[in-house]
């Protein structure tokens, strides 16, 4: 089932249910993506261990979001933290990618008590600098000229089993990111729930405040990373520095990954029982 949770802003967030007496386990996106992108992963975990919670933050999926929000880090925040506080408030597992990573260690903040161990897979919470490229205009501007409308889901699916930087997907993650990331369009065929423009104000707003906070996290991290890096940025990916400014983290790469590694293709039985291990022990 699907909950709307209130949230700041008038926002309610979409939380998708796998129901089931497990422990409370929140799967968390990254920008532009869906929380149910996790699904392929996640449901090989034993299902009567885990209750997973799919998260759609604010202006992503099936979230209710009105025009004209906030998409800072602290925004994100508000709307993990209202789902923690409806659904899941002590002692959850979080698995989180990219900018969803960043906002459940930042969560983690806000309710110390909510997450028992979390999995951060390259959560984007560094400093903006030149350095490291952050949100460059050009890379703005890309994502805006992004493809937003398609005649069908399965040309959205042909088109980005293509072309980097979605074609390094396994097909069920693929094909789970283009039918709960994509709308029907009322001019025919379907459109993303993510517009383009919105994506680019998350790269551009996302990261307010948080980097100088990581020493104050206390649940139990694994920071997870890839051994490729993206060509869309300059400078050493800071994945390590992240991992070893939590006092209770460890870091662990993932060789022959990218950035989205935990939905690569041929990767997914291997990723859960990472992450099984992970919890488990």
């Amino acid at each position: 089932m699907t909950h709307y949770v209130p949230s700041t802003d008038g926002v309610e967030v979409a939380v998708h249910d796998s129901g089931g007496p497990g422990r409370p386990l929140l799967a968390v996106h990254g920008t532009g993506m869906v929380g149910l992108m996790w699904e392929p992963v996640l449901r090989l975990l034993p299902a009567d261990t885990v209750r997973v919670l799919y998260v759609d933050l604010r202006g992503h999926g099936a979230s209710r979001t009105p025009d004209g929000v906030s998409f800072l880090d602290r925004s994100m925040v508000a709307d993990l933290t209202a789902v923690v506080d409806a659904l899941a408030p002590e002692g959850a597992w979080v698995a989180a990618h990219s900018m969803g990573a960043a906002t459940a260690l930042l969560t983690s903040l806000e309710r110390p008590a909510a997450f028992a161990k979390l999995f951060a897979f390259e959560p984007i919470i560094f400093r903006r600098e030149p350095d490291f490229g952050g949100a460059q205009p050009e890379f703005l501007e890309g994502v805006r000229r992004r493809k937003a409308t398609f005649a069908s889901r399965q040309e959205a699916i042909d088109r980005y089993g293509l072309r980097p930087p979605l074609d390094v997907l396994d097909p069920e993650t693929l094909a789970a990111y283009v039918e709960h990331g994509f709308v029907e369009d009322p001019a025919g065929g379907v459109r993303l729930a993510c517009p383009p423009d919105v994506e680019a104000r998350v790269f551009a707003e996302f990261l307010d405040r948080g980097f100088d906070r990581l020493g104050e996290v206390s649940v139990p991290v694994l920071v997870g990373a890839g051994s490729i890096r993206r060509p869309d940025r300059v400078g050493e990916p800071p994945w390590p520095e992240i991992a070893e400014r939590i006092p209770t983290a460890v870091y662990h790469c993932f060789e022959g990954t990218d950035h989205f590694g935990p939905f690569a293709a041929g990767r997914l039985s291997s990723m859960a029982e990472f992450l099984r291990d992970f919890f488990d022990s």
